[in-house]
């Protein structure tokens, strides 16, 4: 760390040295452990003695480290900040450093807010979160998706009017749908949807209300089984893998983590809690500990992805103590992979390989169709695929357009 820069961090540190001193150094040490470079170092030691600096003039119900102060920090101080500089005002730097700063003590990291919140809806939104963990059991990204509805619903709420959260009515939710439904995709209103319900379920839970108001959301037409999910052909699939660059060990972890995809069905972030132990190489069986149903499950671990995996084992994966298959190649060096480093991944090999599609599931969609192509019955789909429910296997039933036109009837007709 420059001189300089040194100085600078005493400077604004001297208020409360006592206080917060220390882990200003624990922070710094922090950084250095997790492999960041001087740089990011620096930024984010500057950005953290920002917030430390507003947090010592702050009134005293303020002074803990937590979410809240944090938000109060990005939401209120930096909109109209006058600190001289060279303090870090950039909200990318500031909310990436504040994040460490979160997790260095033990703290959960802020979710993704695009627009300041109300500090009430945040305190609403993190129970509604704990319920849907605690209570109801949702996944991670479940409960993600379910808060990202209810947050734009709350703010919507309240810049209505001074409204309570707890007072909703039957025609306030139908003018929100309404108000939503015309930006959004058939699938993501039925996720709008549910989302409501739950956290009216949560309401209700609380003895906050008590009618059955989720009843009250309406409920747009859904055909099932509407659609073809859709999938990569041979050729795209030759594509898609292809354009991992297995020289270099990320190419070698990426490669892996997709063959995992296609060749087992997981999902991201089942890819990314896989463990060394989870894997019996001599009975070539791959044990699920981590996935949506909360289910222990086994997969047969096929030769590719069994061959894939240990090439980034031995040649690819950096020395570390941590006990997951695929790790980070930079800062947090050698800690397991994110969800959304798996994610990433794959995104960018699809733009690679000039396919049109982003997301991972379509991988999921792909070994089904292949599945049920080459003669297997829907329960075995949904046991590879660890589907709770039949029913969710059914849309796969089309998906065999070799069989079907066996048995499709003539067009009546003039046969051209």
């Amino acid at each position: 760390m420059s001189e300089q820069f040194s100085n600078h961090i005493q400077v604004n540190i001297s208020c409360s040295v006592e206080e917060y001193g220390s882990i200003i150094r624990d922070f710094y040490n922090y950084l250095k452990e997790r492999g960041h470079s001087d740089g990011t170092q620096h930024a984010y030691h500057a950005a953290v003695t920002h917030f430390v600096c507003w947090l010592t003039k702050e009134i005293p119900h303020w002074r803990t480290i937590n979410s809240e102060t944090v938000y109060a920090f990005l939401q209120q101080h930096l909109p109209e900040c006058h600190c001289p500089p060279p303090v870090i005002k950039g909200d990318k730097t500031l909310r990436a450093a504040l994040n460490q700063l979160l997790l260095m003590l033990g703290e959960d990291r802020l979710s993704v807010i695009t627009a300041p919140i109300p500090p009430p809806i945040v305190s609403i939104l993190r129970e509604f979160d704990d319920f849907q963990r605690d209570v109801c059991g949702f996944a991670e990204s479940t409960r993600i998706y379910r808060q990202r509805f209810v947050r734009n619903f709350l703010i919507w709420l309240a810049g209505t009017s001074r409204a309570d959260f707890t007072k909703i009515t039957p025609e306030i939710l139908v003018r929100f749908v309404t108000d939503q439904a015309g930006d959004l995709k058939p699938s993501s209103i039925g996720v709008l949807l549910s989302s409501l319900r739950s956290y009216l379920r949560f309401l209700q839970f609380k003895g906050e209300s008590n009618i059955a108001l989720f009843a009250s959301v309406p409920r747009p037409p859904n055909w099932s089984l509407v659609s073809l999910p859709p999938s990569l052909s041979n050729a795209e699939l030759e594509k898609f893998f292809a354009t991992f660059d297995q020289s270099t060990p990320i190419g070698k972890r990426d490669y892996a983590m997709a063959r995992c995809l296609i060749d087992l069905g997981l999902r991201c972030h089942e890819v990314a809690a896989l463990k060394l132990g989870d894997i019996n190489w001599h009975q070539g069986i791959v044990d699920l500990h981590h996935n949506k149903s909360r289910r222990e499950a086994q997969q047969p671990l096929p030769d590719k992805t069994g061959r894939a995996i240990v090439d980034y084992l031995r040649n690819g994966r950096p020395a570390t103590t941590c006990r997951s298959i695929f790790v980070f190649h930079r800062a947090p060096f050698g800690c397991g992979v994110a969800n959304t480093t798996v994610r990433g991944a794959i995104r960018r090999a699809f733009s690679r390989a000039g396919l049109p599609w982003s997301g991972t599931h379509i991988l999921r969609h792909t070994i089904a169709t292949k599945m049920v192509q080459s003669g297997a019955t829907l329960k075995e789909v949904a046991d590879v695929l660890r589907h709770r429910d039949i029913d969710t296997t059914r849309i796969y039933t089309k998906v065999n357009l070799p069989e079907l036109k066996q048995v499709a009837m003539p067009w009546p007709g003039r046969q051209s």
